[in-house]
């Protein structure tokens, strides 16, 4: 309907009046309301909902109120609901009745200008009234939870004629989407979607479906908006710096939290950050042009809380120059000194720079030196040495101190006097001159000359000359025509030097020379290179030895050197480079002047042979940096010294490993996946060997929680110190989250590289314990009573599993629907019962609860349940096997067993036996009754007891003995073999009765006819212990008889013989024999042949088992007769047998079967022709048994000329029947025709 205006004023005294009026609403620029959302006529239906949305507009802002027929509305089904400054309102009627609510409803909207009225129509219709296509809700909106921030959706479907229109009301107010900047959205479903939902938007939604038809509105559901709370936490805490004087530096400061907590940065008391641009969660302090050292305190803070960090900004300079160092020793080798620190602040380490004096060439640094008082080793002795020390911390090193020079002490000399000389001044008289040492290692005190007859003699038991500082003497009172061996040392302050090579003098003028025939020139030879020599010429005629000539000096040339360098010695610096130091070779060995050396190297196993080498190395140099090495590798290194001629020989070589590094690779077959809310299961395998670059001391693996494609918080590490781990369980984690995962191997250097990130997200999170209680029912049942768990209204339950049973047994499951709350179950005394109980909810099943209840014992309500009773040993005993009474009887544990043994109708009490009960509940048990009469009848009965006392005894089980059979006797192991052992036994002379008898052993049983006396066990293994038990099967009593053991022979003669393809020169067979050796003393070798003979269709056999397999209880009695059968004799056995063609003590490794020799006393039979023989190698042991070892069969083999008449199965013997019938036949014609002549 068409609003109508009303004014507020209704008259005006004059026209001075009226004008005034219209000037006041002029200026103060007031207007009339004005509907912009009026109500509409509506169709409800009766018991449904109706609501009318008004509202209005002007200024001041106008009053909307809601009237009936005039009057205010008023009654409980009717509400008003006021919105935006009560400028607008809801009038809702719940329920709707027929007739009394139809009716015209009037919106009046007012203000201090004016009022106007709006009317709308209300229909109400029954639902049998209601007209074809009216609105229909098909699914309206459910209970929903969802977390701040997230996307909440509320769903609704409707169907009707028109298509109806759907609107939403939340808290019986119309939502208007296009208020909400796009956050709310109706989507063409009919569903509501809020995006990043607040905490206003918890509320009772209802959709409401419109046509033409009508109006229907849904079931109203809640919307809770969860607000997670979490107290503010630091992700990234402040890092503390160490600056250069007017350096800049930034510190990063995060925290967490929800809300998220607004962070600003403080310096004392003083704000850093500004109150009204406080950021939220990251805050970076960018300093500049630092000057001084200051503490900086990064502050975050949220309506849960306020949190500090702490971060030190420390401005550094390079430490100053350490005090003067002080000498506070001196050896001959070393200097130790001591200075003062002269720095306030701590300094990383000190740094030592010293050099001799007396040389020019570079400084020598000692590093990492973390005291203030050191030791320098490794100096020359009697050498001036300037020091400093110098300070380094993390910004440099600092510059040095004042020098101290000092002065190493005395040693005694390390070489001996060059080049010493000597010769005769006369028959008894000699000089000695010599040169100072090269390490004199001090001042020179004197020298000392030893010279002797006898070189042999101890260098102490030689006569000495003592010398003072001079460089020659003489010697004299020496024997004339004597050889003198001259050797010379010199001595310091501190002790002797080394002796001088021994020199040769002769006691006589002249010196000695070398004669040959006259010639212009001559060669001298066995010289040392490198080495001067003088040369003197004299004629000599037959009238004597003429003048000599003036001395000539001539120095061989050099030679390559005859020593390799001395001392190599190799230290890994790093990872990829070794440090070679070596000495020069022995001054004797140089053979020239070294000029330079070379240092070979390369890797253990490489597949390249020729090693890489450095060439060029100056002779003066004693150490070399190879460098870009593999890392964690074993080199081969040696050194070469060279001469201008050439190399010399190689060191010896020197293995060295480098140093470990961090692995270049990253684990492989990284994967992770989740194993609940909170777990997941890392998997991985190590890196590759050849970047491993050490040996693996475990493995770091790195999560980090992501959102979307960004990490959250500082990634965590969990470290497992296993080289051989391959898999980790990450625990503590959050339901629902993704994380990224990585894995990295370390070694003692450091972890390495990591692996490809995996994301991995956790499961939802499950339920928590519902809470279970059990107690027991007065008609002695269990009832187990439960309730939902406490988280159960942000998850649904969607049903529960139930375990329950006796502790003893395995437990039922049952699954049981979400709104059940109780369970009973029937009980037994005696026993615990354990219920375990566990919610369903959309992750799975939660935790479970438990809960246990224990019934009192009772003696027993039932009697055990007897399996039978069956014969054993004799006929005088039986085995008597019950189970204990049925679960429900038993009324708690059985703890033993009483068994009455009465003869049937004897009179008297019976006899009981106690037996305690299996130590497995349920289990079966079994007495042996003895003593008992053979033929007799018994009545047995058993019951069972609790700690409470004894149950009722089973009825009677009448049982009669059997007669007492007749036994084997004299059951034993005839023969063992490697995998067979021969069994025998005896009955006595009237005993004739086919009753089945059975042998047992390791579980397996054999039938044995009860005729035979012996059987031959197969397949069994070798070495192993058996236990053959004979037992007679005819009897019902049944009943165990005899038992024998015995060990089965070692595993040897394993190889089987093997025959040469060819024949011999003279066509004999050769065989080659398998290996004879035995852990356990061989008696005796014999070589079996066994004769094979064609079948029926004119093949031979082909042997498939073992000769342990075999019957060889007659082939072993011929072992102790020797028994030898002739050729003859053999052919006149229907079936060809095995016999034995020789004996050996030691195993010959070839055999000529049919030789026809003897061999350890038996005869070696030469072969038919045309049959075909296996052979075989028995071993005899020397045991306390009789025991035997036997090959595997050779391949078949015969001579050359088969014989072309296969003789068939059965042809032989019809030979012995025909033959003599023609011979008779032959005869009786013979008679006949003499007699036949004599007529």
């Amino acid at each position: 309907m068409a609003p109508t205006w009303r004014p507020s004023v209704v008259s005006v005294v004059g026209p001075v009046g009226l004008f005034l009026v219209l000037l006041a609403r002029g200026c103060l620029a007031e207007e009339p309301p004005r509907f912009i959302r009026e109500p509409k006529d509506q169709i409800g239906v009766s018991g449904g909902v109706a609501s009318f949305v008004c509202q209005a507009t002007g200024d001041p802002k106008p009053r909307v109120t809601w009237n009936k027929k005039g009057k205010k509305v008023n009654s409980q089904r009717f509400e008003t609901i006021d919105f935006d400054e009560s400028s607008g309102a809801v009038l809702r009627i719940q329920p709707l009745r027929t007739p009394r609510d139809e009716n015209v409803y009037e919106c009046v909207a007012q203000n201090s200008v004016g009022e106007i009225t709006v009317h709308a129509k209300l229909t109400v219709l029954r639902e049998d009234q209601l007209p074809p296509g009216f609105p229909n809700i098909d699914m309206g909106p459910q209970l929903k939870v969802v977390e701040r921030t997230r996307t909440a959706t509320m769903l609704c479907a409707a169907s009707g004629n028109p298509d109806p229109e759907i609107t939403w009301f939340k808290d019986f107010l119309p939502v208007d989407p296009s208020a909400s900047n796009g956050r709310i959205k109706q989507l063409r479903s009919g569903a509501l979607q809020i995006e990043s939902s607040e905490e206003t938007d918890q509320g009772k939604y209802e959709c409401v479906a419109t046509n033409s038809a009508g109006v229907r509105y849904s079931s109203p559901a809640n919307l809770y908006v969860r607000v997670r709370r979490v107290a503010p936490r630091f992700s990234i805490l402040p890092m503390s710096h160490e600056i250069m004087p007017g350096g800049n530096v930034n510190i990063t400061c995060v925290a967490v939290g929800s809300p998220m907590p607004y962070v600003k940065w403080m310096q004392g008391a003083e704000d850093l950050t500004p109150e009204d641009d406080m950021p939220v969660g990251r805050n970076v302090l960018e300093l500049t042009d630092v000057k001084d050292s200051a503490n900086y305190t990064c502050v975050a803070m949220s309506s849960l809380g306020v949190i500090e960090a702490v971060a030190q900004i420390t401005v550094k300079s390079l430490p100053k120059a350490p005090g003067t160092p002080v000498v506070t020793e001196n050896t001959a080798t070393s200097i130790t000194v001591t200075w003062d620190s002269g720095n306030p602040d701590p300094v990383s380490y000190y740094v030592i720079e010293y050099k001799s004096k007396s040389q020019d060439g570079p400084y020598q640094i000692k590093e990492d030196i973390t005291t203030t008082r050191y030791s320098i080793g490794g100096l020359s002795p009697n050498s001036e040495y300037e020091i400093w020390v110098s300070a380094v911390n993390s910004i440099g090193q600092g510059p040095p101190s004042e020098s101290v020079v000092t002065r190493t002490g005395e040693q005694a000399p390390a070489s001996a006097p060059r080049n010493v000389q000597a010769r005769m001044l006369s028959a008894t008289t000699m000089i000695v001159q010599w040169e100072e040492p090269v390490e004199p290692n001090g001042l020179i005190r004197g020298y000392r000359v030893y010279y002797t007859m006898e070189p042999e003699h101890p260098v102490g038991n030689w006569q000495k000359h003592n010398v003072d500082d001079s460089l020659l003497t003489t010697v004299g009172s020496l024997l004339e025509d004597e050889t003198y061996t001259v050797r010379v040392l010199a001595f310091t302050s501190v002790g002797d030097g080394p002796l001088s090579d021994p020199i040769q003098v002769k006691t006589q003028q002249g010196e000695v020379g070398r004669t040959f025939d006259p010639t212009t020139a001559f060669v001298v030879e066995d010289l040392k290179p490198n080495t001067e020599y003088a040369f003197r010429l004299a004629a000599r005629s037959p009238q004597g030895l003429g003048a000599f000539t003036a001395v000539v000096r001539q120095r061989t040339l050099q030679a390559k050197p005859s020593a390799p360098p001395q001392d190599v010695k190799c230290t890994s610096l790093r990872s990829t480079a070794i440090l070679v130091s070596w000495r020069p070779p022995p001054p004797e060995t140089h053979n020239g002047a070294l000029v330079g050396y070379s240092v070979r190297y390369r890797p253990l196993g490489s597949e390249d042979p020729d090693p890489k080498e450095v060439n060029n190395i100056p002779p003066t140099t004693t150490q070399i940096l190879l460098e870009a090495l593999e890392k964690w590798t074993e080199y081969r290194v040696t050194a070469v010294a060279y001469t201008e001629v050439g190399p010399g020989p190689e060191s010896s070589p020197v293995v060295v490993r480098t140093d470990e590094d961090v692995p270049s690779a990253p684990p492989r077959k990284v994967e992770a996946e989740a194993l609940n809310a909170t777990a997941i299961r890392v998997l991985w395998r190590s890196p590759t060997p050849g970047r491993q670059h050490g040996q693996i001391r475990g493995y770091q693996v790195h999560y980090v929680r992501m959102e979307g494609a960004e990490a959250r918080g500082p990634p965590r590490i969990k470290d497992i110190m296993l080289a051989d781990a391959q898999e980790m369980v990450i625990t503590n984690l959050q339901p629902e989250t993704a994380y990224s995962i990585t894995v990295a191997a370390y070694t003692m250097k450091g972890d390495g590289a990591r692996s490809k990130p995996k994301v991995v997200v956790t499961k939802g999170a499950v339920l928590g314990r519902p809470t279970l209680s059990v107690q027991q029912t007065p008609e002695g049942s269990l009832l187990a009573r439960w309730e939902p768990p406490a988280d159960a209204a942000e998850d649904p339950v969607l049903g529960y599993r139930l375990q329950f049973g006796r502790e003893d047994a395995a437990p039922a499951t049952l699954e049981l629907a979400a709104w059940e709350r109780r369970f009973a179950a029937p009980a037994h005394k005696g026993a615990t019962y354990v219920f375990r109980l566990a919610a369903r909810g959309r992750a799975g099943l939660g935790e479970e609860a438990s809960a246990a209840l224990s019934i009192p014992e009772d003696a027993p309500r039932g009697f055990p349940q007897i399996l039978g009773a069956a014969g054993n040993v004799s006929a005088g005993s039986v085995i008597l096997r019950w189970l204990p009474p049925v679960p429900a009887e038993r009324n708690g544990a059985i703890i033993k067993y009483t068994v009455s043994v009465r003869e049937a109708g004897a009179p008297g009490p019976a006899t009981e036996t106690e037996l305690a009960a299996a130590a497995q509940p349920g289990a079966e048990t079994a007495l042996t009754l003895q003593g008992l009469r053979p033929e007799t009848a018994y009545e047995l009965r058993v019951r069972a007891h609790t700690r409470r006392g004894p149950g009722p005894f089973s009825p009677p089980l009448r049982y009669r003995l059997a007669r007492d059979p007749v036994s084997p006797k004299n059951f034993k192991v005839k023969m063992i073999m490697k995998t067979s052992v021969l069994l025998s036994w005896e009955f006595p002379d009237n005993y004739n009765s086919p009753t089945p008898y059975k042998i047992q052993y390791n579980g397996l049983t054999l039938d044995v006819d009860g005729r035979t006396t012996k059987k031959l066990i197969t397949h069994l293994k070798p070495h192993t212990f058996y236990n053959f038990v004979l037992t007679n099967r005819g009897s019902s009593l049944g009943g165990l008889q005899q038992t024998v053991t015995a060990r089965t022979a070692f595993n040897m003669l394993s190889g089987k013989p093997s025959v040469a393809p060819k024949p011999d020169n003279d066509g004999s067979i050769v065989v080659y024999l398998p290996d004879g050796q035995s852990p356990v003393t061989v008696q005796n070798y014999f070589i079996v042949m066994v004769p094979l003979r064609k079948s029926r269709g004119g093949q031979f056999p082909i042997l498939l088992g073992s000769p342990e397999d075999m019957d060889l209880e007659e082939l072993i009695q011929d072992l102790s007769r020797l028994q030898r059968r002739s050729l003859r004799h053999s052919r006149q056995l229907e079936v060809p047998r095995p016999y034995i063609a020789a004996r050996f003590s030691i195993l010959p490794a070839v055999f000529h079967p049919g030789n026809q020799k003897q061999y350890g006393g038996f005869d070696n039979r030469g072969l038919e022709p045309g049959h075909r023989y296996v052979l075989f190698v028995l071993a005899v042991l020397q045991k306390n048994e009789p025991t035997f070892a036997a090959s595997p069969f050779s391949d078949p083999f015969q001579l050359d000329n088969p014989d072309p008449q296969p003789i068939v199965d059965g042809e032989e013997g019809l030979i012995w029947v025909i033959g003599p019938v023609l011979a008779v036949v032959f005869i009786i014609c013979i008679v006949i025709a003499i007699l036949l002549y004599k007529k």
